[in-house]
């Protein structure tokens, strides 16, 4: 699938139907692997990497390879939304150019795109996405020091915005106190001018899974429920974080 579209499944595909609003999306991997290294990131586990940081690129630039995808689909089977990346950052430096060809030929073809970054977006009107689980200096530096500063993250967010582009925030995974303390009414109050939220759980570490860490999201999904209700934000909280929290 490095390259080609694909249909989601699991939880990535709750996020593409949230950020496109389509029923069927499609998802494309312009590379496997990214050199942002978070510390919490589930790339390495999905592809198999034993060494972080590593990056595979398909031979075949993955426009050529979509453009012969759709070329052998019915019209009446062709996506009608694409989610880039969920194997990597689509605009790391060496990613950008893949990421950027793809975008401008899905949206020639009338198709919606979506993009999720923690490094920079797009210029082209697409449903832009950065991944913003906090706005602390200490938690950049200890969790995604390789990834732009959450402040630039936010600032290049509203830029589209101001552009009348749709934009969007993955707070995901969030971190329970246990793992990192910070106020999230102060976080919120950096994204009142997003058009949607996705909230999930932090994965692959025990202190994200005790009671305390139940109580915590329970509380933080109401907090995010009454900060969207106000704000006009639509808001999706991952089915696994949901159930976590509300068993």
């Amino acid at each position: 699938m490095l390259g080609e579209m694909y249909k989601p499944k699991g939880l990535a595909l709750e996020t593409a139907r949230a950020v496109l609003e389509v029923d069927e999306p499609y998802a494309c991997n312009v590379a496997w692997g990214c050199s942002n290294q978070c510390a919490y990131c589930y790339v390495p586990k999905i592809t198999h990497q034993k060494a972080t940081g590593l990056v595979l690129y398909p031979k075949i630039p993955p426009v050529d390879m979509v453009r012969r995808q759709l070329e052998k689909m019915p019209l009446n089977q062709r996506p009608k939304g694409v989610f880039i990346s969920f194997c990597t950052d689509p605009y790391l430096p060496k990613n950008r150019n893949a990421t950027e060809n793809l975008i401008s030929f899905l949206l020639d073809e009338g198709i919606e795109v979506a993009t999720c970054s923690k490094i920079d977006a797009s210029e082209y009107d697409v449903r832009h996405g950065m991944t913003i689980v906090s706005e602390d200096y200490t938690f950049w530096q200890k969790f995604e020091p390789n990834a732009l500063n959450p402040r630039f993250r936010l600032q290049k967010l509203e830029h589209c915005k101001s552009k009348h582009e749709s934009v969007w925030d993955s707070m995901e995974p969030y971190p329970p106190s246990a793992i990192y303390k910070q106020n999230l009414t102060n976080l919120l109050d950096e994204l009142n001018f997003v058009d949607l939220i996705i909230f999930g759980k932090w994965n692959y570490d025990a202190r994200a899974r005790t009671e305390q860490a139940r109580k915590e999201y329970g509380e933080n999904i109401a907090v995010l429920t009454d900060f969207c209700k106000s704000n006009n934000i639509r808001l999706h909280v991952k089915s696994d974080t949901m159930k976590f929290a509300n068993p």
